[in-house]
């Protein structure tokens, strides 16, 4: 079975281009429009990598990332994000993301890195 990963971003192409991304590299994306999408429709134990942009509207990349250590989520978080700052980076780092990409993610980065955590 293909690991599925979640992919949560509020722009379309976005997860489009990573959905197709994903699928290229023999994974099975699935795609959320917000952080509240994904805890709405779950999935928690399907999910084997969950890659999510930093800013969105309503629940952030990193309060998401948060709320899923409090619910006892234990996939992988990759964030992404246009707007790194050096702050957000450590808060993510520091709560456990396998991952902290610039965007316009480099896609071998993006699958090095879900690599990484799901094989």
């Amino acid at each position: 079975m293909r690991p599925i990963i979640a992919i949560i971003d509020d722009d379309l192409d976005v997860r489009r281009s990573l959905d197709s991304l994903m699928r290229s590299a023999g994974l099975s994306p699935r795609c959320f429009a917000s952080a509240e999408e994904l805890l709405t429709l779950g999935a928690r134990g399907d999910l084997a990598c969950i890659v999510t942009d930093l800013h969105m509207p309503g629940m952030t990349g990193l309060e998401l990332q948060l709320e899923l250590g409090r619910r006892g989520w234990r996939q992988p978080v990759i964030l992404m994000t246009a707007f790194p700052t050096d702050a957000a980076r450590q808060q993510a780092m520091a709560a456990g993301a396998a991952a902290f990409l610039t965007k316009p993610v480099d896609p071998d980065r993006l699958l090095a890195a879900v690599e990484q955590v799901v094989r």
